[in-house]
């Protein structure tokens, strides 16, 4: 199971922490309007403007359980690590579950994370983590707190600690990192499956799964795993031979800017692989090992 430090690579990658009032629900980061929420002026947008800016340099982003929405068993709780996007705008254009969007209506703007991990058992900050207060939050309510001292007693304490990705958090179907701060008022930017740009993509994604090195370790972990034999994650082929078997990258690199591991492949026979991206909502979207698994073994599509 990856880190902290695995994922993030060092604090010089993260721009700070967040309270937050629970788990990630979508796949976005919200605030309030600092200025004329009809009117749509600079204001409205600033704190997720300025959230966007750092994240070009500093992507990454630790949440932890706090202010007067938080439940108790969350509260001064370390929840997350979150990958923020240059993409940000008004949070009803990249949340599409209405009511998510109601219970976010206090926080109207929005960026976009393109990746979230949860920290594995949600350590407390002053029982887990050894800080003699919540210090770290002042000020993390309204925008990111980031102060540097405060910042790498954290990234001591959590650097080592265990993350899992949560693989059920996605920004909308064909949504992809421009790798820029742009903002989107109404519509997000997505790439079509029918359109040049997106055929240009789709071949991009299949060179990066056909990548010598991370296949060859993500082969060798599920080898070692079942007992020297190759087994598809989704209908359960098993065989020696290495050549019957595709490491199929869980999150297309053709979504955005990221860093791969081996714990970001599944082992997949081809016609499993060729489901997941055949009926997944979009080419950059491809269907998760579980809902392939039920479909190739006895679900329907």
């Amino acid at each position: 199971m990856p880190t902290v430090e695995d994922v993030a690579g060092s604090l010089d990658a993260v721009m700070g922490v967040k309270a937050v009032f629970g788990r990630s629900g979508a796949a976005v980061m919200c605030f309030g309007s600092h200025g004329d929420e009809n009117a749509k002026d600079k204001g409205h947008f600033s704190l997720a403007r300025r959230t966007a800016e750092k994240a070009i340099e500093r992507p990454f982003l630790i949440s932890i359980g706090g202010g007067d929405d938080v439940p108790p068993e969350l509260r001064g709780r370390v929840l997350e690590l979150l990958r923020i996007t240059g993409v940000f705008g008004e949070t009803k254009a990249f949340v599409s579950d209405e009511a998510y969007v109601t219970r976010l209506q206090r926080w109207p703007v929005a960026v976009v994370t393109s990746e979230v991990y949860e920290i594995v058992g949600e350590p407390l900050l002053i029982e887990d983590l050894h800080f003699p207060d919540r210090k770290i939050l002042a000020n993390a309510y309204d925008g990111i707190r980031s102060d540097e001292s405060e910042l790498e007693r954290l990234w001591d304490a959590l650097r080592s600690a265990p993350v899992r990705r949560r693989w059920e958090i996605c920004p909308l179907p064909g949504f992809r990192d421009p790798g820029r701060v742009q903002m989107f008022s109404t519509l997000y930017p997505k790439v079509s499956a029918q359109s040049s740009e997106g055929k240009k993509i789709w071949k991009e994604q299949q060179v990066l799964e056909r990548d010598k090195g991370l296949a060859r370790a993500a082969k060798a972990a599920n080898r070692e795993a079942n007992g020297g034999r190759l087994v598809c994650e989704a209908c359960a082929l098993s065989n020696v031979r290495e050549g019957l078997f595709d490491a199929h990258h869980l999150d297309p690199l053709a979504c955005g800017i990221r860093q791969s591991r081996v714990d970001d492949f599944a082992i997949l026979c081809p016609t499993c692989h060729r489901w997941a991206h055949l009926f997944g909502p979009d080419k950059l979207q491809p269907l998760s090992i579980p809902e392939l698994r039920n479909v190739r073994t006895g679900g329907s599509r």
